[in-house]
């Protein structure tokens, strides 16, 4: 019991600290400028992170990025890979390829595979799905480098410090938000999201 005790001491993330990201290596949607950013630590497989984009983020798109008030950046944290399963890492490539490839098309393959999201731990994104999808949403990339980019762990080195920066800051569970810098650790709702989005625009 001691034990357990002390690990959530250890690895519970300090509230009161501001993370410094580098906000110019992200994938960002809205205005880079605006003065509220939020940082979203996702996984692909998480249902969760499947809530958050088909059913939260729709009305922060609406309310708070396409109005300038925020934007917001994802970063990869895997949590749910393991026993042979890397799906979750494996669709972390594909999104660094598409990043890479064309900036614009990185959103529309991220809400892309939430709204198709399979069961955790299943094998369901497999190479031959992640490129089918990508085809499927139209995507201005060369669908070949994706292929190669994912069989090749092109872009495993920046998946690597996503996570080892999360890691850093003890965030361990998806999706976890900062927001300009701060850990959110409020309800997953529009509303209660919002009102911390209006507090930080009011640097509160």
């Amino acid at each position: 019991m001691l034990v357990a005790v002390i690990a959530a001491l250890i690895f519970r993330p300090d509230h009161t600290v501001t993370a410094d990201f580098d906000y110019s290596s992200m994938p960002v949607l809205g205005d880079p400028d605006a003065p509220v950013k939020i940082v979203e630590y996702g996984d692909y497989q998480c249902p969760a992170c499947r809530n958050f984009s088909v059913n939260i983020k729709p009305d922060l798109v609406k309310n708070d990025i396409d109005t300038g008030k925020a934007a917001i950046y994802f970063q990869d944290l895997i949590v749910l890979d393991g026993n042979g399963i890397e799906d979750s890492n494996r669709l972390a490539l594909a999104a660094h390829s598409i990043y890479h490839q064309d900036k614009d098309s990185f959103w529309k393959f991220n809400e892309a595979v939430y709204r198709e999201q399979g069961e955790e731990k299943t094998g369901w994104a497999t190479t031959d799905f992640i490129v089918n999808l990508a085809k499927s949403e139209n995507l201005s990339i060369d669908y070949d480098l994706l292929r190669s980019d994912i069989e090749n762990k092109t872009y495993q080195s920046e998946v690597d410090a996503s996570n080892a920066q999360a890691d850093k800051l003890g965030v361990q569970s998806t999706p976890s938000f900062y927001i300009n810098g701060k850990l959110y650790n409020g309800n997953y709702t529009s509303s209660d999201i919002q009102q911390a989005i209006e507090s930080a625009g009011k640097g509160e």
